[in-house]
């Protein structure tokens, strides 16, 4: 009974997810076509330009959208095949931490890593555990301005560890902290539209539940006592078992 429960449970899951990707292909596909249509009328080089760079923007989105729909739905299998082992969580956040802090740099997002010197050992899929991590960094780097700060640190608790990504841009609209780790959803300015699939933390969420751990998100407040106060930024935790 319970194995057919869960069967039942993977179809459903299966059909929803394949409502949820036809829903995200047609919005570029319809863009697409109106763009092509309109292309053959317009006489104007400039109106011509315009429209191909739309076209070009569609592509990308779809070309990205597929290729993260591809890695979701193979995500479950292969999280059961691949082979778990022990290593060091700290010296491969500490890796990701400082190569993609040159992109924060760049951008003039102080990048600060404040990890104990103490190494501390999980069992677990570390490539997808990295995967998670660099998620959560672009992200934060996305987000964030010339003059603004990404923290990433880490702390022991007992039979649990926390690594923590936290920044000091916008902070996450009240009506999204429910909604973030939902396929497909995206709460992103206009001008990054397109760039982003939604699977990003969907896909985190499932890794890191996979490995027996929780994952959240919250808004950093300069009181908790107060939570109508704006949001210093955003924090991403992530809780595994030691």
């Amino acid at each position: 009974r319970g194995m057919v429960s869960a069967l039942y449970d993977r179809i459903d899951g299966n059909e929803q997810f394949a409502a949820d990707v036809a829903h995200e292909i047609k919005n570029p596909l319809a863009s697409l076509r109106s763009a092509v249509g309109s292309l053959r009328m317009v006489k104007k080089e400039e109106h011509r330009v315009r429209l191909l760079d739309v076209i070009e923007h569609d592509v990308r989105r779809l070309d990205r959208l597929v290729s993260d729909i591809s890695n979701a739905s193979r995500l479950d299998s292969e999280l059961v095949k691949e082979e778990e082992q022990r290593f060091n969580l700290l010296e491969m956040v500490q890796n990701l931490a400082q190569y993609l802090g040159e992109d924060a740099g760049k951008k003039g997002i102080e990048f600060i890593i404040d990890l104990p010197q103490n190494p501390i050992e999980i069992h677990g899929l570390e490539a997808r555990l990295a995967q998670v991590f660099v998620n959560l960094i672009t992200n934060a780097v996305s987000f964030c301005e010339d003059g603004d700060a990404i923290r990433v640190w880490a702390r022991r608790r007992e039979n649990r560890v926390l690594v923590v990504v936290e920044d000091t841009g916008p902070g996450i609209p009240d009506e999204a902290l429910t909604k973030i780790f939902k396929r497909f959803y995206s709460q992103r300015p206009e001008t990054d539209f397109g760039n982003n699939s939604g699977l990003g933390l969907a896909i985190s969420k499932q890794i890191v539940e996979a490995h027996g751990g929780v994952i959240w998100a919250e808004n950093i407040r300069p009181t908790e006592a107060d939570i109508t106060s704006e949001p210093l930024g955003a924090r991403f935790v992530v809780g595994l078992p030691i």
